[in-house]
């Protein structure tokens, strides 16, 4: 089987913290994945640099062989990652939950209102954006 997620030497530093430091890693197609550690080891941080969300430091991301550096878009279009709790969710609008969430694949702007506005008439909940 091949690679399915490579990533080598990846870094990320906030300032003087160092988030993720010198990670390398593969997952094999069809294989199942988690990240298990303390508070602040860095699972996020690179959880959020695989799906583009945050720009790496240094280091190679590859995903389904498309380069991070050169295929962001593509990789946005096939990845998808589930959080099991967001700190989001509550505060948030349903307007602004759909907004964020949108973004993560690139819908922004005109774009995001444009496409809201044709769902929320069509699946009628325009009415619950603003709870």
């Amino acid at each position: 089987m091949k690679n399915i997620i490579e990533i080598s030497h990846l870094s990320k530093s906030f300032g003087d913290i160092k988030a993720v430091q010198d990670l390398s890693f593969c997952v094999r197609e069809g294989e199942l994945f988690a990240f298990l550690g303390t508070n602040g080891a860095g699972k996020s941080t690179t959880i959020n640099i695989l799906c583009g969300q945050l720009s790496k430091d240094g280091g190679t991301v590859v995903i389904d062989s498309a380069d991070l550096d050169r295929n962001l878009e593509q990789i946005k279009r096939i990845i998808g990652a589930v959080f099991q709790n967001s700190v989001l969710d509550a505060p948030l609008s349903v307007y602004d939950n759909l907004q964020s969430r949108a973004a993560l694949y690139g819908l922004t702007g005109a774009a995001f209102k444009k496409r809201l506005t044709e769902l929320s008439e069509m699946l009628e909940f325009k009415e619950l954006l603003k709870r």
